[in-house]
């Protein structure tokens, strides 16, 4: 990573020369087709000052620290346009990222002529898993790079923490380098599989030789002493190793991440830069803890590319999820996307996620970002996503993005937010948030639950969400047309662009008159259709379901609210695209959507019939109630229980379901008793009034649990798992319950975003039917969106 001096240092954007600037800043702002909406995040932090110039964003969840376990740490690059000392600045969160405090601050090390330095590059906050050297598990070290004003050198800096971030204290300056060229960049820090701590780094120390190479240096004592003196000369063996060093003079690997598998491999991402080259991303996997990458320096490893052809450019960042699959995901980001086919930049440019589900190996997908980090691109107080961070909650399904974003009132902020890492099941109800959703094309906006497209027009407006490597799954949702012919939603969705047709994909829409099926790949293919019953008016909410399954598409539709049987059909494309993300889409229309969810699997039958509950109708004729006071709000779709009774329970639904996903939205009102909870019940029969008057399972929520327990006129606790930040009164909660065999798991996720947390029983001797039903104790209780979908 070439480093400009002085006033353009911020724009370090790699070329193969200096000579090549002109074109690299011309690079940097090229735009891409317009994509909007999406969350801006929340601030990590706000400058003071239009004069405090940041980038690099590094953010780390507590996990060996005792008490403190669960706080979130961040920090960034933090340095004075007008030359005068900066420091890092050390963020604190202790709800999960909702808000943020600043614990503490860290200025330049060293003494003497010149210091304290201003320019403060590259932070990485890394906590001990384990005791090293005299330094007990919990133990923080912060090592980052830090350059004078004028960049004549680079030096990394190293500081200590014994009390969790509250104080620092400084330890050494560990490796040392001269300008850009000759310096050193982007310190990492992880342990290897002999326990050691590792720095990897990049150095143009060897320039003659190696542009820039990839590599690293140990300690066996926890940072006080490394295998590399300062000028990269040998201390203690194995000195400086060389990880990834191009024969190619001109090439430029650099900006490395580690990832550690459950296998025990590791898989490290970096960008190679140089001539003819546009940073592109690249992974190489180390078999032996982090000692030795592939098979040797010279092995580029693989450049990263998506199934629809896209690939990230500079500074990408990998992190690894255990959820996702049997592999869980590898999750990758980077400052840039771009078509391989001719190096555009994509619609989802800023904000994308790689994802591939086999350790690296095999194809890669890609998801919208959390976070879109937007604004008036680089600025001099502002390098816009460059080095964002990836961090997967304690569960794995959801993901928190944080980068440096040109907006706020200094035109520079860290941003961060939270949303799916991809895995299934998914759900968005659009509370105030439209995070994890790419726009490309239209007007969109969120407000009371409802996303919509407001600009119209026959561009085939859309947004895209989910990973495109989903398969098959169940999507269900609501939609409108509030003006024009036809509006709906996207299934398999790949490659998309502005453009009617400008995707790969199908698209589940209505009209006045039909619920009909189309493929779309540049043109438009009309599948399947069926008349819709008393056609269907603008301003009417239409509750549709798709079932993925292979190449068989079976859809039903029904108006929300209606106690009809939907109606439905199957369709079989035998050249179907078999993998895909979700989206909405209009067309000559505008339009409205809601409550959205998405399961894995699903049914090519249409045997038994998909189920919405009518309580947007303004009553539930076919739920039966069993104590409690129950009462149906049309206006909100809400049916609740203001009576909070000890198992006051409504159950609907059909005795011979057996194998199906039930979901839907709970909220806790008020306690009328100790032990206070709600949520649904799932494969019920023989209810009756009393605690646990029935045979079946309930899932719930109380104020600091997801748990999952059996009733047959007693109570089994079968698993619980915690919920993240807990769940006040009066907060809607999202469950998933996905009964199939003797397999019950249940996902929860605040309806208005959040950490997803899930759970998983298999209950030898299980009750195999039954039907569904809402159930509170001691708590008055409100239920909204109900709705089952076959398996």
């Amino acid at each position: 990573m070439v480093h400009l001096p002085t006033s353009l240092r911020r724009y370090r954007y790699v070329i193969a020369a200096l000579s090549c600037l002109v074109l690299s800043l011309a690079f940097l702002t090229a735009r891409a087709p317009a994509a909007h909406a999406n969350a801006a995040g929340t601030a990590m932090y706000t400058p003071s000052s239009s004069n405090e110039s940041m980038a690099y964003s590094r953010v780390i969840r507590l996990a060996h620290s005792g008490s403190e376990n669960g706080t979130l740490l961040g920090t960034f690059e933090h340095s004075g346009l007008n030359g005068a000392p900066s420091s890092y600045v050390i963020r604190q969160s202790s709800d999960d990222g909702k808000t943020w405090s600043t614990l503490s601050t860290v200025s330049d090390g060293q003494t003497g002529s010149g210091h304290p330095w201003n320019t403060l590059y590259q932070p990485f906050l890394f906590e001990f898993p384990r005791t090293l050297g005299a330094y007990p598990a919990g133990t923080l070290l912060l090592a980052a790079n830090l350059l004078p004003a004028d960049g004549s050198s680079t030096d990394f800096e190293e500081w200590r923490s014994t009390d969790h971030g509250a104080t620092w204290t400084y330890v050494e300056t560990f490796q040392t380098g001269g300008t850009s060229g000759d310096g050193i960049w982007e310190p990492y820090l992880a342990l290897n599989s002999s326990g050691q701590l590792v720095c990897y780094f990049s150095d143009e120390r060897q320039n003659a030789t190696y542009s820039q190479f990839l590599g690293h240096i140990v300690s066996n004592d926890g940072g006080v002493t490394w295998s590399a003196n300062p000028d990269g000369s040998t201390n203690f063996a194995p000195g400086e190793v060389k990880d990834v060093a191009s024969t190619i003079q001109a090439d430029r690997p650099g900006m490395a991440t580690i990832a550690d598998l459950p296998n025990g491999n590791e898989v490290m991402s970096y960008e190679i830069c140089g001539t003819g080259r546009n940073c592109e991303a690249h992974i190489k996997t180390s078999t032996d803890g982090g000692n030795t990458w592939g098979s040797g320096p010279s092995d580029l490893g693989t450049e990263v590319e998506s199934t629809d052809g896209r690939y990230l450019g500079s500074s990408p960042f990998i992190t690894w999820s255990p959820a996702g699959g049997a592999h869980g995901e590898l999750l990758m980001t980077g400052m840039r996307t771009r078509l391989v086919s001719d190096n555009s930049f994509t619609s989802e440019d800023h904000q994308a996620v790689f994802v591939n589900y086999d350790y690296g190996s095999g194809p890669w997908y890609w998801m919208p970002a959390p976070v879109n980090v937007g604004g008036a691109g680089q600025t001099t107080n502002c390098f816009q996503n460059y080095s964002p961070d990836l961090l997967v909650s304690g569960s794995g399904e959801s993901l928190r993005y944080t980068a440096a974003s040109a907006v706020g009132p200094y035109g520079c902020e860290e941003v961060t937010g939270s949303a799916s890492a991809g895995a299934l099941p998914y759900n968005s109800t659009f509370d105030g948030t439209d995070a994890g959703w790419l726009d490309v094309g239209g007007c969109w906006s969120v407000s009371g639950g409802v996303y919509s497209e407001t600009c119209g027009g026959t561009t085939g407006n859309k947004a895209i969400a989910g990973s495109t490597g989903w398969g098959d799954y169940t999507l269900q949702g609501d939609v409108e047309i509030t003006s024009g012919s036809q509006a709906g939603f996207l299934v398999r969705a790949s490659n998309p662009s502005v453009g009617s047709d400008a995707l790969n994909g199908y698209f589940v829409g209505v009209s006045s008159t039909q619920l009909f099926l189309g493929k779309e790949s540049g043109q438009w293919q009309s599948l399947a259709a069926t008349d819709i019953p008393g056609g269907l008016a603008d301003n009417t909410w239409y509750h549709i379901t798709v079932q993925a399954i292979g190449c068989t598409f079976t859809i039903s539709g029904n108006p929300v609210g209606s106690t009809a049987t939907p109606i439905s059909y199957s369709h079989t494309d035998s050249a179907c695209f078999t993998n895909g993300a979700i989206g909405l889409r209009d067309y000559a229309s505008t339009g409205a959507w809601r409550n959205i969810t998405v399961t894995a699997s699903g049914t090519t039958s249409t045997a038994t019939a998909t189920y919405l509950a009518p309580f947007a109708s303004g009553s539930a004729p076919d739920w039966t109630t069993y104590g409690g006071s129950w009462t149906d709000t049309a206006s909100g779709g809400t049916y609740a229980d203001t009576a909070g009774g000890a198992g006051d329970k409504a159950v609907a639904g059909q005795s011979g379901w057996g194998n199906y996903s039930l979901t839907g939205d709970v909220q806790m009102n008020a306690s009328t008793g100790p032990g206070s909870n709600a949520g649904l019940l799932v494969r019920v029969s023989s209810p009756g009034t009393g605690v646990d008057t029935l045979n079946g399972y309930f899932a719930g929520v109380s104020s600091d649990t997801l748990f999952l327990g059996k009733e047959a006129n007693s109570w089994t606790s079968l698993a619980t798992v915690p919920i993240p930040g807990g769940l006040a009164d009066g907060t809607w909660y999202h469950l998933t319950v996905e009964a199939v065999g003797c397999q019950i798991t249940v996902t929860g996720q605040p309806s208005a975003g959040g950490d997803q947390v899930s759970l998983t029983y298999n209950d030898t001797g299980c009750f195999t039917t039954g039907m569904i039903g809402a159930r509170t104790y001691n708590s008055t209780a409100t239920w909204r969106d109900i709705a089952v979908t076959p398996r």
